[in-house]
């Protein structure tokens, strides 16, 4: 949202109401040296004045103009709002006790003073929930609710919507969405937008702690548009929290760090100080401890002295960086263990629970579980209440806690306890990024729950389906249609085009460009879906896949990496087993290597150096397979469920794959849940502009099949269409994948780029889909398992196969060989069959095209169909 306008300047006979009102509008923007500033000079005139009435300035009660003792009373406490940022507490509460006293002098029992004390109390409540000194304020909130029916609409609004951030930050959600609602309606009633922005902002703040992600960020984004006068850093600084909380760690930085820049601009000392407690959290979840630190202090230095409760928070963020530098780990969990005795001195319960649930992380580092549990025992149920991320990790402590003491069944039941959780919070969004980067806070406890497994692969195999299954789902339902998120994607395509054929522009569209992906990401996120759990993967379905597998005669190897070493788990003729395969620095240098050979090999093509290059390429190819593959010893077709660390390697180009089905799939129940055989296919071609074969490549594709379509130079409509409506879509185009923002990877058409944005609005009957683009396969995994690029975005929509490559492909070689591909598949090949064929005697890179994701095969009209795969009619 753009910085609000700085107000003009004021002239010498400025009245003292108009100074008030300029003060408390310069204090709601975020602009606080300027509303002291403003309400400092409207203080000294009322200083120099006598008795009587201050012309034109707003009173409480039913007079045209207020006194002078309420003039006074009202500028101080508006003024020690200003100071409270710029000063700390201690100067504004001298400031309010000024007020207080001014108050205690007027007549008892009258309408005006009852509304005077109970705006000071309000105050006082104010500045205490600032300080952390959540009982004091309280008590002065419950003693200014005793004289509210004395208050006019703004101060009414004040005392309901500083009663609902008391109570989010005591954990009563119920209660603060209860004040904060009221709040709203006062300033809707009373046409108060500033006011208004700020009770909606924490209405979304107390979404966000909820757990429903989506309506925190919608609410966010709706509020913003509304263009009220207020802090800008107040209102990034909202938002970056309910990103955070859904693991969207990069954005919630982005958004921080502009914050952060307002905050010290406009002089609001203590929102800088939170912003960079949040900043020091970001840090803290990528593994940056160092920077994290440093972030930790830089809040302290903002806030010795200003406001305890803010300060012991920045401490806390410092303790988990010291704590992931497992230093002196006695000395980091006693300080832990005495702030969670401050926050609960001052009743910030909720504080003091996350400072226990700190403390029991780092008891659990040190061996020490039983001390762990004891600690989380005495918070509230931290596995119940509070954000996701918090209950997540009281899981995990306890899960730690139980397999330590002999107990995994107990450690069991709390992973599959925090599974469901996470199932559910994720079902309630239908983005595809907002629903893999919540995958984030579960890392820790896939790999715990492979550790209870120990060396028994069958028990390894269902601790890894578990959760990379889950990260896989395709969400429930589709998102509503958007208007205005489907305007935006056209300014965005447009404005893409426009760069591409006026490049000199990129100055000038760059920054709009930027601005534009931030707004289709937040609108794509607050897309709602689903709610309810749904059902995890049992010891019953891993049995029922490894069967199906078996009877498909197909070797299953699950990737996974345990204690710092590549391990697979291979399940072949009904059996598993446990490989270990050393050192994973060594693996993730080979496939580095191989992906770094397949990159300069493609560009070379045709060149002087292609040889070279390419026996380059077949190197690094067979380290690879010397190091992952071959020692075991597979045969046939192998099913390749991947880390993350190796998803983007082309399997079936390695030497003992060549001329052998190699699939890749994200979960071995995905494989053999969406596995499909059609009769009589429906199937369309479709190519971009700028590549020299595409169009020559559609059209062989096209008459490969019986009633095969082939639409060269189509658009985004074409490619909507196609997707509604075939059952295979095969498009020729350029590919770009966007590592930095996965939302924005793209193939390019007649009228730009068709990002995954475009896609995951769209309804999709395909069930095979063919991208001869360059970089289609690729993705990138926000957490755990999840992943987001334009073959698993796909995939995650519910077409169950995508035939891609993780790299680029030189435009003759994909031209020359997806007709081969398409001549096999019409024949009646399963697609990885006819990949794999296809490429035994094609250029080496052509092996780079994978078969991502379940079984695909095309039937005669009167073909018989195992019952293994579902059938569906062309």
């Amino acid at each position: 949202m753009p910085s609000p306008p700085p107000l003009p300047s004021l002239q010498p006979t400025s009245t003292v109401a108009e100074l008030f009102e300029r003060g408390r509008a310069a204090n709601s923007a975020g602009r606080p040296a300027e509303g002291e500033r403003l309400l400092g000079r409207a203080w000294r005139i009322l200083e120099e004045r006598g008795r009587g009435e201050v012309p034109g300035f707003p009173c409480l009660g039913p007079q045209e103009s207020a006194s002078l003792d309420e003039a006074r009373i009202r500028v101080l406490l508006s003024l020690s709002t200003a100071q409270l940022q710029r000063h700390g507490p201690d100067a504004a509460l001298g400031t309010v006790q000024r007020a207080v006293r001014l108050v205690g002098s007027l007549p008892v029992g009258t309408a005006d003073t009852d509304a005077l004390q109970g705006m000071c109390r309000s105050q006082l409540a104010m500045i205490h929930g600032r300080s952390g000194q959540l009982d004091e304020a309280l008590r002065q909130l419950d003693l200014a609710m005793r004289v509210s029916a004395s208050l006019g609409p703004p101060e009414h609004f004040v005392l309901r919507l500083s009663r609902g951030v008391i109570r989010m930050d005591q954990g009563d959600l119920d209660g603060a969405e209860e004040d904060c609602r009221a709040a709203v309606r006062i300033a809707v009633a009373a046409g108060l937008a500033r006011q208004e922005f700020m009770a909606r902002h924490n209405l979304a703040l107390a979404a966000s702690l909820r757990g429903d992600l989506p309506r925190a960020l919608r609410l966010h984004r709706e509020n913003d548009a509304q263009g009220a006068q207020v802090s800008l850093a107040v209102a990034l600084h909202g938002r970056s929290r309910a990103l955070l909380e859904a693991g969207l760690v990069q954005e919630a930085t982005e958004l921080l760090e502009r914050a952060a820049v307002d905050a010290v601009e406009t002089g609001q000392r203590l929102v800088a100080g939170e912003i960079q407690v949040d900043l020091a959290h970001a840090w803290l979840l990528t593994g940056r401890a160092d920077q994290a630190a440093e972030a930790a202090g830089r809040a302290r230095r903002a806030l010795r002295g200003q406001a305890a409760g803010l300060y012991r928070r920045a401490e806390l963020v410092l303790i988990g960086a010291r704590r992931r530098r497992g230093r002196r780990l006695g000395e980091v969990a006693e300080r832990a263990t005495a702030l969670a005795r401050e926050f609960a001195r001052d009743g910030d319960v909720v504080a003091a629970d996350l400072a226990r649930l700190v403390a029991a992380e780092i008891e659990v580092d040190r061996g020490r579980h039983l001390e762990a549990v004891h600690l989380l025992r005495q918070t509230a149920d931290l596995t119940r209440v509070g954000s996701l991320s918090t209950r997540l990790r009281a899981r995990g402590v306890l899960a730690t806690a139980a397999r330590a003491e002999a107990d995994p069944a107990t450690a069991r039941r709390h992973l599959r306890a925090a599974l469901l959780d996470l199932t559910e919070a994720v079902g309630a969004s239908s983005s595809l990024e907002l629903r893999a980067a919540t995958h984030l806070y579960a890392e820790h406890l896939a790999d715990l729950d492979l550790e209870l497994a120990g060396g028994h692969a069958r028990d390894g195999l269902l601790a890894v389906e578990r959760w990379r299954e889950a990260a896989s789902r395709a969400p429930v339902v589709r998102p509503p249609a958007d208007p205005e998120l489907a305007r935006r994607v056209r300014v965005l395509r447009h404005l893409r085009h426009q760069l591409v054929e006026d490049p000199v522009r990129a100055v000038t569209l760059r920054p709009r460009l930027r601005e534009l992906e931030r707004s289709v990401a937040s609108l794509s996120w607050s897309a709602p879906g689903a709610s309810g759990q749904r059902q995890a993967v049992t010891r019953e379905d891993v049995v029922a896949g490894v069967q199906t597998a078996a009877g498909r005669s197909t070797t299953v190897v699950c990737l996974l990496v345990a204690g710092g070493r590549q391990r697979a788990i291979v399940a072949t003729e009904g059996r598993c087993r446990v490989h270990d395969l050393g050192p994973l620095p060594a693996v993730v240098e080979a496939a580095r290597r191989l992906a770094a050979d397949l990159e300069t090999c493609a560009r070379a093509c045709g060149g002087p150096m292609e040889q070279v290059l390419q026996d380059s390429l077949a190197r690094s190819s067979d380290l690879l397979d010397a190091t992952v593959l071959r020692p075991l010893d597979l045969h046939g077709r192998v099913l390749v469920v991947p880390t993350p660390a190796l998803a983007a390697v082309p399997w079936g180009m390695l030497p003992s794959r060549r001329g052998l089905p190699t699939p890749v799939a994200p979960s071995l129940t995905s494989w053999v849940r969406a596995g499909t055989r059609v009769r009589q296919p429906r199937v369309v071609a479709l190519s971009g502009p700028g590549l020299s074969g595409a169009d020559a490549e559609v059209g062989e594709v096209g008459r490969a099949w019986p009633g095969g379509e082939s639409h060269p130079r189509a658009d985004g409509d074409a490619l909507r269409g196609a997707l509604a409506t075939h059952d295979l879509v095969h498009v020729a185009a350029h590919g770009r994948h966007r590592d930095d923002s996965p939302l924005f990877s793209s193939l390019w058409l007649a009228d730009g780029p068709y990002f995954l944005a475009d896609l995951e609005r769209e309804s999709v009957r395909a069930s095979l889909v063919v991208l001869s683009a360059c970089d289609s396969g690729r993705a990138r995994h926000r957490g755990g398992s999840a992943a987001l690029g334009l073959a698993a975005g796909l995939l995650s929509l519910g077409v169950g196969t995508v035939v891609a490559a993780p790299s680029r492909i030189p435009d003759g070689v994909a031209a020359e060989h997806m007709p081969r591909v398409h001549a096999l598949l019409a024949g009646g090949a399963d697609a990885d069959a006819a990949l794999a064929t296809a490429a035994t005697d094609a250029h080496p890179l052509a092996g780079a095209f994978v078969a991502w994701g379940a079984p695909w095969q095309a039937l005669a009209g009167g073909s018989d169909t195992p019952a293994s795969l579902r059938t569906m009619p062309g």
